[in-house]
């Protein structure tokens, strides 16, 4: 019959396997046209075909069967199903950009080049802010603004700059302190402050790589902190070693993330 076609002529014409156009008769997805009551063989229209190719194309985007049942029963319904299902897959590459971080930073020889070690104590002007993440613009413009108070007083700087995590503050957000160690005698003004950071014993380790990037380390860093029996307090700090000040290639930046340990630990 003219614009009836078997199975596996249907199948290479829209690129659906004899299997998958099986299953999707039988979950009432894409039934086929007729179906033989002597031989059961499967039967589709050449106007079934628009509709095969379709379902084809939104599964290699990853759609859900159900959601690709409700574009075909609803067809109105097309942008919204696809919004939401664009949103889904910008979160799902997120999550495996992080598991690929982990994963690149676990293959190094020397991960993290950990260490413990004792964090000194020293004169900072500083910054406290609220970080409502992801809203992390709020460490370089405080860094910014401290760094044009340093240079129009004059300052001598006493690097590497770095923040820190205050874990016990009950404030909505996370308090965080921006610091620039200075020498000598220096003022704040407004905001800015002068401040005394008491440093402690921490676990460290050196992330090499980008600043949107050092977030999968933490994780890292505290996991092999862990794996020692070391006590953490959970109050971290986060030293820029070498920025863009020192290298135009954020691949080459370096990063100190430190853990304070509580009184009494020891490197395992």
């Amino acid at each position: 019959m003219r614009g009836r076609l078997i199975i596996s002529r249907f199948a290479v014409l829209t690129g659906l396997s004899p299997k998958t156009l099986r299953y999707y008769d039988e979950i009432g997805l894409l039934r086929p046209a007729d179906v033989d009551d002597l031989n059961s063989y499967r039967y589709y229209s050449v106007t079934q075909i628009d509709r095969a190719v379709r379902i084809r194309r939104w599964r290699e985007l990853g759609l859900p069967l159900e959601e690709i049942r409700d574009l075909i029963e609803h067809p109105a319904r097309v942008r919204d199903v696809l919004s939401r299902h664009e949103r889904r897959l910008g979160t799902e590459i997120e999550e495996r950009q992080r598991a690929l971080s982990v994963l690149r930073t676990y293959l190094q020889e020397d991960p993290m080049n950990y260490r413990t070690e004792q964090i000194p104590a020293r004169q900072t002007l500083s910054i406290r802010t609220r970080l409502h993440p992801p809203h992390y613009e709020v460490i370089p413009e405080a860094m910014g603004e401290l760094m044009t108070h340093v240079k129009a007083r004059g300052y001598l700087v006493d690097r590497p700059s770095f923040f820190v995590h205050d874990n016990d503050d009950q404030g909505e957000g996370s308090l965080l302190e921006v610091c620039v160690p200075v020498v000598g005698n220096v003022e704040g003004d407004g905001r800015i402050e002068v401040r005394t950071f008491e440093g402690g014993r921490a676990f460290i380790g050196r992330f090499v790589g980008p600043y949107d990037k050092t977030g999968a380390a933490y994780y890292t860093v505290v996991e092999e902190a862990l794996r020692r029996e070391l006590t953490i307090t959970g109050v971290t700090a986060e030293f820029h070693v070498k920025g863009f000040s020192d290298t135009p290639n954020p691949e080459e930046y370096e990063t100190d993330i430190a853990f304070f340990l509580e009184e009494g630990g020891e490197d395992g």
